[in-house]
């Protein structure tokens, strides 16, 4: 792709890029998911050996059973959480490359990552501990609201005010309750997504972890719907995927529930199919996320006149080499 391509993008166009540049280097992509994904393999046989077993009457499992599976899910989502993010890390490269016209592998992209593990970890860990732990504040707030009122409404009925009056506060408190639990996903979400773009600043502009997390929360002030619009899509995308690969083996578990019996081979299919789909569908959201961290730069900080600039200035790079970002 032309540096001259580079210039502020709808929605749209910022999906059909995304699109376009996935399906252009699909293999480079779905090479880099391959991994992350070949680690859920073991914990959807175990989960579904789990589940399969639970459906079995007469045959409650184990308690012993139970805390193996929940110590194991630990120990993978920290495993798993760790290889995820030096995926993202390499797909940011490989996207970044692709982007701007130059040639990368999967090793290649896997190798430039080289480095920053531990800042993209702490990226990773940063970001989680500050979204939940806001989400845990507010919800705090938001339960002493409601418990006061609660309070205020016994007072009322416990004073003899008219029964239609009193009917009338509960469900204006019912309805504060629903308001409110819409509010806290809501912003839940609005402030996770200031630091969507935190790898891609981290790595392409070698930055700390916490100065990753801060030019994040600056780039995408201003742009976090229809940056929100763009992961919901390509998330949906995502999951469809998902479905599709593994939803007939959900269907076989669940017409085979009857009998009691599940042969061995699904749970290996599923978790084999699950990973296909999360290592083809999953590297769409990535690049989109990628693609919004350069539109957000061209849009605040003319990025396309700074990269032209720097392109005057520099040779003609060798085949195979770095783009200057």
């Amino acid at each position: 792709m032309d540096a001259t391509e580079l210039r502020p993008l709808t929605l749209g166009e910022l999906l059909d890029r995304t699109f376009r540049l996935y399906r252009n280097h699909f293999w480079l992509f779905v090479g880099i998911m391959a991994i992350p994904s070949a680690f859920t393999i073991p914990f959807s046989v175990l989960f579904f050996s789990f589940q399969t077993a639970a459906l079995v009457p007469g045959a409650p499992p184990a308690p012993k059973a139970v805390f193996s599976l929940i110590l194991f899910a630990l120990i993978f989502l920290c495993v798993f959480g760790a290889v995820y993010s030096i995926s993202i890390g390499a797909t940011t490269y490989a996207v970044s490359e692709s982007y701007m016209g130059q040639k990368i592998t999967v090793r290649g992209a896997y190798g430039k990552v080289r480095g920053f593990f531990w800042r993209i970890i702490g990226v990773m860990v940063v970001a989680v501990l500050r979204t939940y732990g806001m989400l845990l504040l507010m919800g705090i707030g938001m339960g002493v609201i409601v418990f006061a009122l609660a309070g205020t409404i016994a007072v009322i009925g416990r004073g003899g005010a008219p029964r239609p009056f009193t009917l009338v506060i509960v469900a204006l408190l019912g309805l504060i309750i629903v308001l409110a639990y819409i509010s806290w996903i809501v912003f839940g979400i609005l402030w996770g997504l200031r630091y969507a773009v935190s790898i891609p600043a981290l790595l392409l502009e070698r930055l700390g972890a916490l100065a990753a997390l801060r030019r994040s929360v600056q780039l995408t002030r201003g742009r976090r719907w229809p940056l929100l619009l763009a992961i919901f899509l390509c998330t949906m995308i995502a999951y469809v995927g998902i479905i599709v690969f593994q939803g007939p083996f959900f269907v076989v578990m669940m017409l085979t529930a009857r009998s009691g019996h599940f042969p061995e081979w699904l749970g290996y299919a599923s978790g084999m199919s699950s990973a296909v789909g999360s290592a083809i569908t999953g590297p769409v959201l990535l690049i989109a996320l990628v693609l919004s961290y350069y539109d957000t730069r061209i849009r605040k900080e003319a990025f396309d006149l700074q990269f032209m600039m720097s392109a005057l200035d520099q040779p003609a790079p060798a085949p195979g080499a770095g783009s200057p970002v």
